[in-house]
C-alpha cells in the first residue's frame, strides 16, 4: 500500500513545484518620488547598471498596502516623498500593476 502512495506524493510535489515556478512576482525596492491618484513613482537602483531610475508602479482596489504588518487603504498609508517603499508585481501578468505595496511604520 506504501508503495502505491509514493508516486501520488511525488506527483503532488512536482505540480506544486510546477505552479511556483510559473508565478513570476518581482519585488522592488527603493524610494517614493511622488504619489499619485492611481500610482507611485518610485527611485529604484537598476540591477544591471547599479544606476538608480524612476518607475512608475499602478494600484488598484486589489492592491495590498502594508503599513509595518498592518493592511490598511491608500488614505491610511500616508505615503510621503522620500520614504522607503517596497513594491511587488506579478512580471507574468502586469509590469507596472503592483500587487504589494510595503512600507515601514511611520514614526
Amino acid at each position: 500500500m506504501k508503495m502505491l502512495k509514493i508516486p501520488g506524493l511525488v506527483a503532488i510535489v512536482l505540480a506544486m513545484t510546477t505552479v511556483a515556478v510559473l508565478a513570476h512576482q518581482v519585488t522592488y525596492k527603493g524610494t517614493v518620488i511622488a504619489l499619485e491618484k492611481e500610482s507611485v513613482r518610485v527611485t529604484v537602483v537598476d540591477e544591471k547598471t547599479k544606476k538608480p531610475k524612476e518607475m512608475k508602479f499602478d494600484f488598484d482596489k486589489e492592491t495590498k498596502i502594508l503599513r509595518s504588518d498592518k493592511l490598511v487603504t491608500v488614505a491610511e498609508a500616508r505615503i510621503v516623498k522620500g520614504e522607503k517603499i517596497a513594491v511587488t508585481i506579478d512580471h507574468d501578468v502586469d509590469e507596472t500593476l503592483a500587487i504589494v505595496i510595503r512600507l515601514d511604520e511611520k514614526k
